[in-house]
Formats: C-alpha cells, sequence, structure tokens
C-alpha cells in the first residue's frame, strides 16, 4: 500500500511519542509500586517496633520490681503482675519453666523440646539468644487464649544472670498483619489512583503533541510538497511557470532549485528555437554554394591534369642531377673521415703527455714532502740530543748524590752509571741518524732539481702538441663544412625530385579529390535539403513549450554574439 509523506512523517512521530510514553508510564508504574511496597513494609516495621519497645519496657519493669527480693518473692511478684487483656509475664531457668500463667502444671518440667508446628524450639531459642546476648526476640507459633488456633507471637527475653533466669513475655502478632493488610489495600488504591491520573495525563500530553505534529506536518510539509506537486502537475511544457516558494528549508530549497531548472530550461529552449531558424536558414545558402563547388572542381579537374605532365618531365630531370651530387658527397665524406682520424692520435698524445705531466707532478710534490719530513726528523734528533744532554748531567748528580751518601748509596750510583751509559749511547745513535738525514736531504735536493727539469720538458712537448691540434682541428672544421655542403646540395636535389614526385601524386590526389568532391558536393545538397526538413520538424517540436517574449528576445541576442 502506498503511503504519502505526511502519513508516513505523521506515523513516525506517533510511534515514537507511544514508545516514550509507554517507557515512561512502565517506569513511572514500577517505581511507584516499589515506593508502595516500600511504604507497607516501613509501616510493618513501624508497628513491630512499637510492639518490641513495649515489651522490652514491660520486661524491664518486671526484672526491676523483683531485682531486690529473693527468688520466691520475686515468683509471687512476677506472678501477679499483668498488662492489656491477656499479657503476662512468665519465667524458666536454662531448662525448665519456673513460672507460667497460662498452664501452672507445666512449672518444673524440661521445655527444652517444646516446639511450634513450624520447628521453633520455643525455650530453647530463648535460652540461647539469653546466653549469648543477654536478651532478644523471638518469633514463633503459638495457639490464642481460649482457643487451639495458632497464632504468630513474638516474645521478648532477658536475663537474670544471678539467678540463671529468663524474663519473657510477648504479644501475638496477627493483628499487625491485619492492618499491613489494611495498610496495603490503601497504598494500592493510591497508586491505582496516581497511576491513573499519570495515565491520564500522558495520554492528553501524546494527543496534544501529535495534534501539533499533525498541524506541523500540514503546515511546514504537506502544504508546500502540494503546492509544488500540483504545479508541476500542471506544467503542460509550459517553461513561464514559477513554483511559490512557501519555507526556508529542504523544501523552499527544492522549490527555487526548479524555478532555477525551469529558467535555465526556458533561455536553452529560446536559444534553441533561434538557432534552428538559422539552421533553417542557413540550409538554402548551403545548398547554392555547393553547386557552385561543383562547377569549380570540375575546371580544377582539367587544370590539374596539364599541371601533372609538365611536372613528370621535371621530375625526370632532377634524378640525374641527384646521381652526379652523390659522388661529390662521397669524395668530401672520405676526406673528413682521414682528417678526423688525424686528429684523434693527436688529441691521444696530448692526453698523454698530460697524465706523464700530472704524474711528475705528483712525484715532485711527495719528493718535496719528503724533504720537509726529513728537516723535521732532524728537530726531533736535536730534541732528543737535549734531552739525553740533561740525561747525563742528572745521572751525574745521581753518582754525586750516592758517592756522598756512602754504602747505603752504592745501588743508586750504579743505577745512575747505566743511566749516564744509556745517554752516551743515544748521543752516538742520534749522531749517526743525523749523518744519514742529512745525505737523504741532500738526494731529495737533487731528485726536485731533476724533477723540475723533467717538467719544462713536458710542458714545452704539450704546447708543441697543443699547435699541431689546433692546425687539425680546423683542418677537421674545413673538411665538414666542405662534406656538410656536398650533402646539403645532394640532400637539396633529392628533396627536389621527392618533391616533384610528391607533386605528381599530390596532383593526381587532386585529380581523384575533385572527382570525390564533385560526388561529395552532390551528397552534402541531399544532405542540406535532409537537414532543412529536420530544421523545420524541430521547429515545430519547441514551438510546444511556452517561454516568454523575454528569453525568446535574449536567445535572439545570444545567438547573434
Amino acid at each position: 500500500m502506498r503511503m504519502c509523506i505526511k502519513k508516513k512523517i505523521i506515523g513516525l512521530y506517533v510511534i515514537s511519542v507511544l514508545v516514550v510514553v509507554c517507557a515512561l508510564s512502565a517506569v513511572t508504574i514500577v517505581n511507584t509500586l516499589s515506593r508502595g511496597e516500600e511504604r507497607v513494609r516501613s509501616y510493618r516495621d513501624t508497628l513491630l517496633s512499637e510492639r518490641k519497645e513495649h515489651l522490652r519496657n514491660y520486661v524491664g519493669m518486671a526484672i526491676s520490681a523483683i531485682d531486690k527480693q529473693s527468688p520466691d518473692e520475686a515468683k509471687k511478684t512476677v506472678k501477679t503482675l499483668r498488662y492489656g487483656k491477656n499479657g503476662y509475664i512468665w519465667i524458666s531457668d536454662f531448662n525448665c519453666l519456673i513460672l507460667s500463667h497460662i498452664d501452672p502444671k507445666l512449672e518444673g518440667q524440661n521445655l527444652t523440646d517444646l516446639k511450634d508446628p513450624n520447628g521453633v524450639y520455643i525455650l530453647r531459642e530463648a535460652v540461647k539468644i539469653c546466653q549469648d546476648k543477654g536478651e532478644g526476640f523471638i518469633d514463633y507459633m503459638w495457639k490464642s487464649p481460649g482457643s487451639e488456633v495458632m497464632q504468630p507471637k513474638l516474645t521478648y527475653a532477658k536475663a537474670i544472670k544471678k539467678w540463671n533466669w529468663v524474663v519473657a513475655t510477648g504479644v501475638y502478632t496477627d493483628d499487625i498483619d491485619a492492618q499491613v493488610a489494611r495498610e496495603r489495600v490503601r497504598v494500592r488504591q493510591e497508586i491505582t489512583s496516581i497511576i491513573g491520573q499519570f495515565l491520564l495525563i500522558s495520554t492528553v500530553i501524546a494527543a496534544l503533541l501529535i495534534g501539533i505534529t499533525i498541524w506541523l506536518v500540514n503546515r511546514f510539509v504537506n502544504r508546500p510538497i502540494e503546492t509544488i506537486s500540483s504545479s508541476l502537475q500542471n506544467f503542460n511544457n509550459d517553461l513561464t511557470l514559477t513554483i511559490p516558494v512557501m519555507s526556508d528549508d529542504e523544501i523552499g530549497g527544492l522549490a527555487h532549485w526548479l524555478n532555477g531548472h525551469i529558467g535555465n530550461l526556458r533561455q536553452i529552449i529560446g536559444m534553441v528555437s533561434d538557432v534552428t531558424g538559422r539552421i533553417n536558414s542557413h540550409a538554402g545558402t548551403i545548398a547554392g554554394a555547393v553547386n557552385q563547388q561543383a562547377g569549380f572542381a570540375a575546371q580544377l579537374s582539367s587544370s590539374v591534369i596539364e599541371i601533372s605532365s609538365t611536372m613528370e618531365e621535371f621530375s625526370s630531370t632532377a634524378i640525374q642531377i641527384a646521381n652526379h651530387s652523390q659522388g661529390v658527397v662521397e669524395i668530401a665524406t672520405k676526406t673528413l673521415q682521414d682528417t678526423k682520424e688525424g686528429a684523434t692520435g693527436v688529441e691521444t698524445l696530448t692526453m698523454k703527455m698530460n697524465e706523464i705531466s700530472r704524474d711528475n707532478e705528483a712525484n715532485l710534490r711527495e719528493i718535496v714532502e719528503l724533504g720537509r719530513k726529513s728537516k723535521e726528523i732532524t728537530k726531533i734528533m736535536e730534541i732528543i740530543n737535549n734531552i739525553a744532554n740533561q740525561t747525563k748531567l742528572i745521572a751525574f748528580n745521581a753518582a754525586l748524590e750516592a758517592a756522598s751518601a756512602g754504602e747505603a748509596g752504592k745501588r743508586f750510583g750504579v743505577v745512575a752509571v747505566e743511566i749516564r751509559r744509556l745517554a752516551d749511547s743515544v748521543v752516538e745513535s742520534t749522531g749517526e741518524i743525523e749523518a744519514k738525514v742529512t745525505e737523504m736531504t741532500d738526494a731529495v735536493n737533487r731528485l726536485v732539481l731533476a724533477s723540475e727539469k723533467g717538467s719544462r720538458g713536458i710542458q714545452e712537448g704539450l704546447e708543441y702538441s697543443a699547435q699541431t691540434m689546433t692546425m687539425l682541428i680546423d683542418m677537421v672544421d674545413g673538411a665538414e663544412s666542405t662534406a656538410d655542403a656536398a650533402k646539403q646540395i645532394s640532400l637539396s636535389i633529392q628533396q627536389q625530385q621527392t618533391a616533384s614526385s610528391q607533386v605528381v601524386t599530390a596532383l593526381r590526389d587532386i585529380q581523384e579529390g575533385t572527382r570525390h568532391s564533385s560526388e561529395s558536393m552532390q551528397q552534402i545538397g541531399a544532405i542540406s535539403r535532409d537537414l532543412a526538413e529536420l530544421s523545420e520538424k524541430l521547429e515545430r517540436l519547441i514551438r510546444t513549450f511556452k517561454v516568454g517574449e523575454n528569453v525568446s528576445t535574449a536567445a535572439t541576442t545570444y545567438a547573434a554574439s
């Protein structure tokens, strides 16, 4: 089933509102019920607290009354104590019942195995609480006075440690359950009323929201869409149509876009209409021009036949000239090749001389560096001699000190003598080294002189090689110019021959083209007539659109430009 946008939007909003209302209602109902149960539990706890406080007071008053009495007097006093309609105090030790108002026959009996229908051992639990905590409460079932029906009962027991007694009293709590049941009914009535009011308010609010939503959808969505839809349904190729813009949202933007699109289409149709008219008017002009071109093509064909015969004779003459020029090109090429080979040999020689010059300069630098280092060795020898002389002086002073020390300095004197002897040996060795270094320095100086002389000879050879290379380069340039000129002559003649052949071929192509051109002119004439018919059909089709006077004028201006 097809649904309109309005129904979809309203349906989605209604579903959303219902989901939110149901969720809030469920949360509210659960919270309200929980608070109601909490109120009922609090009410029951309050009633039980009041009863427990009363029981604690009764037992406390009984213990206060018998605190300074003997056990026998205490029994008599407790036996007289009453409160309420059926309230009484009973006493037991840790095993037997000592005093009972409801059944004196039970006094003095062991009641530790006495239990209620739920399995609670009454006396045993009371004793256990008093032994562990000194006092406490017990819940159990017990028959009501004058009846055999069991009722829930709450008992408070407190120990008197000096006599090992347990003093206790209890009340029936069935009335508390009845009061709690009444309170639960009242609370549920209140909860039901609150839930009903909440559901009513939620329903009213949901209905108001849905009503407002329907109004807003009709005002801002449905009405603009219906306006655009009705305008487009009544379009009927009327390009002067303007769609009302009723909002600034997406729907208004759609209306703006449609208006702009229709305006652009109106301009385009106006331009196409004018262009179609001009095509129709030019089709006849093209047909006349084609007929004139057909006559001109026939005259051109006869002229091309005469030119073709003349160009064929010129082409045969160009072939003979090209054959003679080829021999000149071969001679010039051989001369250029021989000159290049001579230049290559001289260039190789120059490169070798340059390598020898660079190697000689490197050797000269190394020899000079060797002389500098030998001078540094001489300086080092001087430093060693100075150190040896100082060592000899120190050894001499040490020998004097050892002699003055007597017997204790003999060993030190021996060491001083050995140090002096070592210093003398060092001085002798440095003298020999200095002599060798001097000889090496002289040899280095002789090598430097010889290397400089060889370097000058190599430099002169390089200059002669450069002059020879320059002369050969000039010869190569002249040979290249001659060869290039011969090649240019031969190439020009060959190009002339090729051009004449191409001209002959082109003339033949022109002759063939004029024939095809005549046929094409006839086809163009037929196409022009078909084009005129098509432009008339297109013009009739464009007249189905209403574009207005302003657009037609603008289209005419655009076409003229």
